[in-house]
């Protein structure tokens, strides 16, 4: 898709919906949450069912609400979705959930957020058993170059926040491969850019149109 010339900044992942000039920001929503009735110029939405909120008992409403939710305009990724052992309700539960959310993606072309916590493994099996067409979106990735590497061979993206961003990450992904995001920080995503400029020697302006590209690849937005 084609973004407006005045977007400069695209925060892929946010817990937050001010409008902020020149940006384009996804918050992020959970099943059943409703788009606000007014949504300022910039602010669009995804909308999946977390791990860390989900149970044996809620599963079925959770996914009837996520179908509805999805249907909106303004929302155009599903997420966060994905894996978490360390919290949340049993594999079995997390990876039927994270399959129906992969299957609407699929059905809607629509991008999936993902939420993974030492779940590589489980990510990779459900990715054989997918075949995926949609980009899947690691968020908040936080690993290493030797894991972004391997990720993104497997046709993964990764999107990262202030603290992810290092050097051998990027060599190891290639710019194609990334987004940036604020997440629940508090940090402005211009701020989040300056960061990634400095750190890996990119000029900013560079940057801008490169992310663009990147977003504009593997989204699409229909007002």
């Amino acid at each position: 898709m084609m973004l407006d010339e005045d977007i400069r900044y695209i925060d892929f992942h946010s817990h937050r919906a001010e409008g902020q000039e020149h940006t384009l920001v996804i918050k992020n929503l959970f099943a059943g949450e409703e788009v606000p009735l007014s949504v300022s110029s910039g602010i669009y939405y995804s909308a999946g069912i977390h791990p860390w909120y989900l149970t044996g008992e809620n599963a079925f409403e959770l996914k009837t609400a996520l179908k509805n939710t999805l249907g909106h305009p303004r929302v155009i990724a599903v997420g966060e979705a994905g894996f978490d052992p360390m919290r949340g309700p049993s594999k079995k539960i997390q990876y039927d959930a994270f399959f129906y959310q992969a299957q609407l993606a699929e059905e809607l072309n629509k991008p999936v957020v993902i939420h993974a916590v030492r779940a590589w493994d489980v990510l990779r099996m459900a990715k054989k058993e997918i075949n995926f067409s949609v980009k899947w979106i690691i968020h908040g990735f936080r690993g290493k170059a030797q894991l972004a590497s391997a990720l993104v061979s497997e046709n993964f993206m990764i999107s990262l926040g202030f603290e992810g961003i290092s050097p051998e990450v990027v060599e190891a992904a290639g710019m194609n491969n990334i987004l940036l995001e604020t997440d629940d920080s508090g940090r402005s995503i211009s701020s989040v850019y300056s960061h990634f400029a400095g750190i890996t020697g990119i000029g900013e302006e560079e940057l801008i149109y490169k992310l663009r590209d990147n977003f504009s690849s593997c989204f699409v937005i229909k007002e």
